[in-house]
């Protein structure tokens, strides 16, 4: 297993203790867990300490978007990759960018998180 493989993992496993810890939320790789996660986002700033800092916003960036991306990965198959400076997830109908998502998510609103994993689900499979 390829080293970003493996810390993918672990941040999708970060994600859900941070989830519970901070925000209760149960996280179950389930397309409803990242509703869930939509349902809280506007209101993180309050439930961590430092709010939406850029330390803040690049955790929760790589948690959130790892645990989303390995969300997709266990529906649609595919693997991790490195690509000019991009993490993502590629499959053989095309690749996302659920850190980016997430970072866009938190800083400008936009689509939500739910939308999205269902959108990319369709385009991925």
């Amino acid at each position: 297993m390829s080293d970003l493989v493996e810390q993918m993992k672990v941040d999708a496993l970060e994600a859900q203790r941070f989830s519970r810890k901070h925000l209760v939320l149960e996280l179950d790789f389930s397309e409803a867990s990242v509703d869930d996660i939509e349902s809280t986002v506007d209101t993180v700033e309050y439930a961590i300490q430092g709010g939406k800092s850029e330390e803040n916003l690049d955790i929760l960036s790589r948690l959130w978007g790892a645990y989303i991306g390995e969300a997709l990965r266990k529906v649609c198959g595919g693997e991790w990759e490195q690509a000019e400076g991009r993490l993502g997830l590629r499959t053989e109908a095309g690749i996302a960018h659920p850190q980016e998502q997430i970072r866009q998510r938190l800083t400008e609103g936009g689509q939500g998180l739910g939308d999205y994993f269902r959108l990319t689900k369709e385009q991925l499979s």
